[in-house]
């Protein structure tokens, strides 16, 4: 019989890799661009400063995923499947998270460390949450991560700021020794079995999925995709039951807005830099215009700072803009 030293050993060989794609980074995309969040909240050194560029040395990396959680334009590829994470919240009753070296349970869902929960991360899996989901710290503290945990008490205590008196905080911490929570030693043969088997099977996609693009061909820097945080938030509103009006107002709060002012001329600049296809141009009886998505938009700010005439404004919140995508979501009453 399998035993927990050896389920140790197999998730102790799953290593998380990181990916930067420069291309995608926002220095890169415009000249002139001065972001440091990666390099502000990398304690480890992976990430330098060059000729104005970000370099990444993978061998000082510690896989905290912190620089993948603050990055607008998904410069950071890493394996988390944030869909999967969100369906599995919704369905379950009660989920537990952790990274590889925490408390092991029949429900037990491996995260590549907490380092990747972001705010608006957060607020996506209290919103979809069927019941309770503790986050396990269990053994972060001894962890060579351990920074992360002054990172995560931070984003969860902006999260009951902004649902305080409105809504419903499902997420707690879990250090090991609460009741009711079955470790891995202690659960019943029959389902202990089911979840060697769970674990085993996890390994070896998760193993494929490092090795092998998603789509077998190399993401194309130029193409409008959504950022995996909207596309979360997006997700979130989609399947989080009706009755949670002021969580969806919350989850709304985390997406942006662009407006412009009487400035604008509808040039291409800021639809061109636009890396998600947020800012669109429109002609319509000879009259061009601009239309925006917030449910596409990562709040990068660089066709703000592309806009030539200072005609554009970013600011936090949904736009609620009917011919937006996410408007139904907003009002499903609606047709």
């Amino acid at each position: 019989m399998l035993t927990q030293p050896f389920i140790d050993k197999l998730l102790a060989d799953l290593v998380v890799k990181i990916e930067f794609d420069v291309r995608h980074c926002l220095r890169s995309r415009l000249n002139n661009n001065n972001c440091s969040r990666c390099l502000d909240v990398c304690p480890s050194d992976a990430l330098e400063l060059h000729s104005r560029q970000i370099t990444f040395n993978t061998e000082k990396c510690t896989s905290c995923l912190r620089c993948a959680a603050v990055c607008p334009n998904d410069a950071f590829v890493h394996p988390m499947d944030f869909g999967l994470l969100i369906q599995v919240l919704a369905e379950q009753e009660m989920v537990l998270l952790s990274c590889e070296k925490g408390t092991y349970n029949y429900n037990h869902i491996i995260i590549p460390c907490i380092g990747f929960l972001s705010e608006p991360i957060l607020a996506v899996m209290n919103s979809v949450a069927k019941g309770n989901c503790f986050i396990d710290i269990s053994r972060c503290i001894k962890c060579a991560n351990s920074y992360c945990l002054e990172t995560l008490h931070q984003n969860m205590q902006n999260l009951i700021d902004r649902t305080r008196e409105k809504g419903e905080i499902r997420l707690s911490y879990l250090s090991g020794k609460e009741p009711g929570l079955v470790s891995g030693e202690k659960i019943e043969k029959r389902r202990f079995l089911r979840f060697i088997r769970k674990t085993i099977i996890n390994i070896v996609k998760e193993a494929v999925s490092f090795q092998l693009p998603d789509s077998g061909e190399t993401k194309d820097p130029h193409r409008k995709d959504q950022i995996k945080n909207s596309a979360a938030l997006q997700l979130a509103l989609c399947i989080m039951p009706d009755k949670r009006i002021y969580e969806r107002d919350v989850l709304l709060s985390y997406f942006f807005s662009v407006i412009a002012n009487e400035q604008c001329d509808c040039c291409p600049s800021c639809t061109g830099m636009c890396s998600t296809g947020a800012l669109k141009r429109k002609k319509e009886n000879g009259n061009k215009f601009l239309t925006f998505t917030s449910a596409n938009c990562s709040g990068c700010g660089l066709c703000v700072d592309f806009c030539r005439k200072s005609a554009l404004t970013l600011k936090s919140g949904f736009s609620e803009d009917p011919n937006n995508a996410l408007f139904i979501a907003r009002h499903p009453l609606q047709t």
